[in-house]
């Protein structure tokens, strides 16, 4: 898949879309608790991850810094990204405490803070994931040369300061386990133990001459006890669920310790079994190498994934540019709706913090792809009010 022919599908997907609607599938019912709006803070270029930190005070928002060229057709711009920092209010609202804490990434996506210590990395490190396809420079010149790229996941702590990262380019210990390169790393999660957790998309790899095999993107574990080795460019244990043409985009560990996951399939130019699906695994699976059928499906292009409460939310960005909300262990998923008119733009990887009071705080970045980089993108806050996990679907 090359750069124009994912702006064209972006696009055209865009066109058709239908609230609610999942492409051969019956529209979703909403969901019947509705979300308010708390602000849409127009202030940032491509966001396309958010995060809490560990004590809720402080909120990170990478700026991927796309192209901004339609006629190029969709590429993250080279060393061109960078992290927001923000404070969150009383009123749940945000405001900007560092434009720019970490400048000159490339392609920085999904987030994730640790939830055990290392030696090499306190827990509450934040941990991002840096994609390299499909990639240009800032002038539009798409990249070719393969040996340039450098995909990861980049440690840093509160302060902007870097901490370590996890290489997954060619001779990595992730290339050697998974036998690709990891072109474009999603997102990230944790689980209570330690471990890490990485969706990986596996596309873009076309651009390069010669090109980078893919697979269609998988599941990456990295069990705590390997985190510091693989950050210091040794050989660990790690372990990989492919999962072929489906592209891996929103990852997240649900309360029981069960790994959720999405697929973003055909905006990604990949031929997803699932058009875009819902997974659920357990460590033992990813160990194994064993993927299971998805638990909904069809269901469009899903982009980011947490959890308010028990209740799952996906974003999905080909047919409804909405939230999707899943109860507790059902098959059943459900529209968000807003307690006013809201059109989001690309929605992407999302962030839930519960509050004090048992609401919910829900970060949405807008990834508003190929938007030119004029520090104008959005990311919206709503509020999910106290017990909204507890509707169980009939059966």
């Amino acid at each position: 898949m090359n750069a124009r022919t994912l702006f064209s599908l972006i696009v055209a997907t865009a066109a058709a879309s239908v609230i609610g609607l999942a492409q051969g599938a019956e529209p979703l019912q909403p969901y019947p608790y509705e979300a308010q709006v708390l602000q849409r803070l127009k202030a940032f270029d491509n966001p396309e991850g958010s995060i809490f930190s560990a004590d809720g005070a402080s909120v990170f928002v990478s700026n991927a810094a796309e192209l901004g060229m339609p006629e190029k057709g969709f590429h993250f711009t080279r060393n061109g990204g960078y992290i927001s920092k923000l404070s969150v209010q009383p009123d749940g609202t945000l405001q900007m405490v560092n434009q720019k804490l970490i400048s000159g990434l490339t392609g920085p996506l999904g987030m994730a803070v640790s939830t055990v210590a290392t030696k090499k990395f306190p827990k509450g490190t934040i941990f991002l994931a840096q994609a390299t396809a499909p990639l240009a420079e800032a002038d539009g010149t798409e990249v070719t040369d393969p040996s340039v790229i450098d995909p990861k996941v980049l440690a840093f702590n509160e302060d902007g300061q870097i901490l370590g990262a996890i290489k997954l380019g060619a001779g990595s210990a992730a290339q050697k386990v998974s036998g690709v390169v990891g072109t474009l790393p999603n997102a990230l999660t944790f689980d209570k133990e330690g471990n890490l957790y990485l969706a990986e998309t596996g596309i873009g790899g076309g651009q390069f001459k010669p090109k980078i095999a893919t697979n269609g993107g998988g599941v990456y574990l990295f069990p705590v006890a390997s985190l510091d080795a693989l950050a210091d460019d040794q050989d660990a244990p790690l372990y990989y669920l492919p999962v072929p043409e489906g592209g891996p985009d929103g990852i997240e560990v649900a309360s029981d310790g069960v790994i959720h996951f999405n697929t973003v399939g055909a905006v990604a130019g990949l031929k997803d079994p699932a058009q875009g699906g819902m997974y659920r695994v357990r460590r033992s699976d990813i160990e194994s190498g064993t993927l299971p059928k998805p638990f909904n499906h069809d269901l469009g292009a899903l982009d980011g994934l947490d959890f308010a409460g028990t209740a799952r939310l996906d974003t999905e960005i080909k047919n409804t540019s909405g939230l999707v909300v899943t109860p507790f262990w059902s098959d059943k998923s459900y529209i968000l709706t807003y307690d006013r008119e809201l059109k989001l733009n690309g929605p992407a990887d999302i962030a839930v913090r519960k509050m004090d009071d048992g609401s919910y705080l829900v970060l949405i970045p807008e990834l508003s792809a190929t938007s030119p980089n004029n520090v104008d993108n959005p990311v919206t806050v709503i509020r999910l009010p106290a017990g909204f996990d507890k509707f169980r679907s009939p059966r």
